[in-house]
C-alpha cells in the first residue's frame, strides 16, 4: 500500500491549490434588462430617422401655395348726386359718374351721347389730387381705353384759349365700332388742385370741330356744388374771363347774321 500524504509531505504550492475558490458574483438582472431596453430604443430611433431621411430625399415636400392678396383699388365709385359740375342745357342731357381716389380726391365724368353721334363729348373733372406727369398722347390713349375706345389718328397738340386759361388740345380720330373726328383736350391747375380732360366731337362724316367750337364747349362747363369754396371761387374767376366769341350776345348776333343771309 502507498502511504498517505501528510501535511508535512505537502509543499507550499500544494497548500495554495487546496484553498477554496472565491464565489463568483451573479450579474444583476435589472441592469442587464435596462441595457437591453436602451439598446432597443436607440436602434428603433435610428431606423425611424433613417427612413425619414430616405423619404425626404426621394419625395420633395409639397410646398403650400402662397396666398396673394390684391391691393385695394385706388379708385372707388361714389354717388354722383348732388352733381358738382354741369353743362349748358343747350348741349343736351349729360350722364354723370363720380369716383373717389384713395388720397381723398374726386373725379366727375360727364358724357354726351355715344361715339358716332353728332356732338359726342366726354369730360372728366378732377380736384383734390394731382396725377403723374404724362405726355398728352399717352394720357389720351389711357383715357380713351378707359372709355372703351382707341386713338386711330392724332395731330400735334397746341394751346387753345378758354375761360380757365390756355388748354392743350389736338385733333384726333377716336375709334371703336365706328370712327369719329374729335378734339381732345386737357387742362391742369396744380396750385388749385383742379384739372380736366376729355374730347368733343363733330359729326362722324366731317372734320373735327374747330378751335372756337372747342373753346365755347369748355366755356359751357359750370360749377354746381356748394361744399367746395375753393372750386366755387375758381369758377367765379373763370366766368369773368369768358371769351367774347362764346358770350350769349355773340351767339345771338351769329344767329341773326345767319338769318339775314338766307334768300
Amino acid at each position: 500500500m502507498m502511504p498517505k500524504a501528510t501535511y508535512a509531505d505537502l509543499d507550499e504550492d500544494d497548500l495554495l491549490d487546496e484553498r477554496p475558490l472565491p464565489r463568483r458574483r451573479k450579474p444583476m438582472p435589472w441592469l442587464r434588462m435596462a441595457i437591453l431596453s436602451s439598446l432597443t430604443v436607440a436602434g428603433l430611433a435610428y431606423l425611424a430617422q433613417r427612413d425619414e431621411r430616405e423619404a425626404e430625399a426621394g419625395d420633395p415636400k409639397t410646398i403650400a401655395p402662397s396666398v396673394l392678396i390684391a391691393p385695394a383699388p385706388i379708385w372707388k365709385p361714389i354717388p354722383a348726386s348732388p352733381a358738382l359740375y354741369g353743362l349748358d342745357k343747350s348741349l343736351g342731357p349729360a350722364t354723370v359718374e363720380a369716383r373717389q381716389h384713395t388720397s381723398g380726391g374726386r373725379e366727375d365724368t360727364l358724357s354726351l351721347g355715344t361715339l358716332g353721334e353728332a356732338r359726342y363729348a366726354r369730360i372728366s373733372l378732377m380736384h383734390g389730387f394731382t396725377e403723374p406727369a404724362r405726355s398728352f398722347f399717352v394720357d389720351l390713349a389711357r383715357r380713351a381705353a378707359e372709355a372703351g375706345l382707341s386713338v386711330a389718328r392724332n395731330t400735334q397738340s397746341r394751346m387753345v384759349p378758354t375761360k380757365f386759361g390756355p388748354v392743350e388740345a389736338a385733333a384726333v380720330t377716336l375709334a371703336a365700332t365706328t370712327e369719329q373726328n374729335c378734339q381732345a383736350f386737357r387742362f391742369a391747375d396744380a396750385e388749385a388742385g383742379f384739372g380736366f380732360h376729355g374730347w368733343f366731337c363733330g359729326a362722324a362724316s366731317v372734320t373735327a370741330v374747330d378751335d372756337t367750337q372747342l373753346t365755347c364747349f369748355i366755356d359751357k362747363i359750370s360749377f354746381a356744388g356748394s361744399d367746395y369754396p375753393a372750386l366755387k371761387a375758381l369758377f367765379a374767376r373763370a366766368e369773368r374771363n369768358r371769351l367774347e366769341a362764346c358770350s350769349p350776345a355773340a351767339r345771338t348776333a351769329s344767329i341773326g347774321v345767319k338769318a339775314q343771309g338766307r334768300p
